[in-house]
């Protein structure tokens, strides 16, 4: 692969000067990384206030990381958690704008390397955690509408392969409250959504809360209202130089999460797999392929 020309992420940009930050800045650094909420949400004041630091420190941190200031250091947060209101139109104008589509081919698929990459060191004691919840889980609900419906339905028919507790909220005919009207508080709704988020979600969170049902959330930010009530969210990054966000990222954990599941569930998993294969092969669903 070629080098990658997308700019580094503001925690990327942290973690490659985090050793030469002073023991200070290193600690606003921290605090910065574990409050992006708060971080993108606040003046830098009232920032520096919520997270116990002098305004000042915030200041030196961006400037040493090489930003103009604090301003442009949140704005390169707010940027990356796809939060910005930058209309997919004006993206779409951004790509005709640019006349030529020599560099687009490796600019796409460099940035669906930088986002595999971001989302893999963003996930793993997450990825435990929301592995141990749908375990437990006595039913576990997959919803993800519009753009996320792909990542939802890939998630429903390999799950299906090796767990038959599990269904799909997929809003055909708005018939989502057959399914929310069954949620117990023993059951998880496993929720897949990216900013612009989708009303339906939004709808379904709000029956799973009053059920008492565990919310897995995969979804591309902090602020995300999937994440705001998650037992487990798990992170995946969404950037694009196209005019829409990627999928890519939140396809690639998805798989991840279902293959440790599978290790997890161990020997029953795979007699279920080989059951189902066999099923499907001896169908006809499935073609073997020609020798």
């Amino acid at each position: 692969m070629g080098e990658s020309c997308q700019p580094m992420t503001p925690q990327q940009t942290l973690e490659e000067h985090y050793e030469t930050l002073t023991p200070e800045l290193q600690r606003a650094a921290d605090l910065s990384l574990h409050n992006v909420k708060d971080l993108v949400a606040l003046s830098m004041r009232a920032f520096a206030a919520r997270i116990g630091v002098k305004p000042a420190t915030l200041l030196r941190l961006a400037q040493r990381l090489g930003y103009v200031g604090w301003g442009e250091f949140k704005t390169a947060f707010i940027q990356e958690l796809g939060l910005s209101h930058e209309t997919h139109q004006a993206r779409a104008e951004k790509l005709v704008d640019k006349g030529s589509t020599a560099s687009l081919y490796q600019e796409v698929f460099d940035a669906h390397a930088v986002n595999l990459s971001h989302t893999e060191a963003e996930n793993p004691e997450a990825m435990e955690k929301a592995v141990d919840v749908l375990d437990a889980a006595e039913h576990v609900y997959v919803c993800g509408f519009r753009a996320s419906y792909s990542v939802a339905y890939t998630l429903f028919y390999i799950y299906r392969l090796f767990n038959k507790n599990v269904s799909l909220i997929d809003g055909q005919a708005s018939n989502y409250e057959i399914f929310t009207r069954e949620l117990t508080p023993k059951d998880v709704v496993l929720m897949i959504g990216f900013a612009p988020y989708s009303r339906e979600s939004l709808d379904v969170l709000g029956a799973a809360r009053q059920a008492g049902s565990k919310i897995v959330a995969l979804t591309d930010s902090p602020l995300s209202p999937l994440a705001e009530h998650a037992t487990s969210t798990l992170y995946f990054s969404a950037h694009s130089p196209s005019f829409f966000p990627s999928v890519v990222s939140a396809m690639g954990i998805a798989e991840c999460l279902l293959a440790m599941l599978v290790a997890k569930h161990g020997d029953r998993a795979v007699e279920k797999i080989a059951s189902a294969e066999r099923f499907l092969l001896d169908s006809g669903a499935w073609v073997k392929p020609v020798r």
